[in-house]
């Protein structure tokens, strides 16, 4: 049976012991991602775009440290907390996913942090290149 490997990266509470992905084989499994400042605070407060941006670059900074990256991405959930923001959102998961997207889905959440716009996880391949 293949070995779990987990991955913290970024800031988070002492108290958070969960990682922040875990790799299992050839994939690495993230957990939701959210944006939080160094301080722990929410980043830009209710902005989506702002969030999203910061969330996906965390990403790829967590799967290359996972051995994986952005291009080897298969699946991504995203939760947004307005549906009007899904229009943003979408143009920016398009210019990150720009070639070969993953498989993808969006759903409208209520968070448990006020000012949080988007949380994110994924799902990837480990490959060689």
């Amino acid at each position: 049976m293949p070995e779990k490997t987990p991955f913290f990266h970024g800031p988070r509470p002492s108290s958070d012991k969960f990682p922040n992905a875990v790799r299992v084989g050839e994939l690495v499994f993230t957990s939701g991602n959210v944006a939080f400042d160094e301080n722990g605070d929410v980043f830009a407060p209710g902005d989506l775009a702002a969030q999203a941006e910061l969330v996906f670059s965390r990403l790829s900074q967590l799967l290359e440290k996972a051995g994986s990256s952005m291009k080897h991405v298969i699946k991504i959930n995203a939760h947004i907390s307005d549906p009007a923001d899904y229009a943003a959102y979408n143009e920016i998961r398009h210019r990150w996913f720009s070639e070969e997207p993953p498989a993808s889905a969006t759903v409208v959440s209520q968070f448990v942090k006020e000012g949080l716009a988007i949380e994110i996880e994924a799902i990837a391949m480990v490959t060689g290149d």
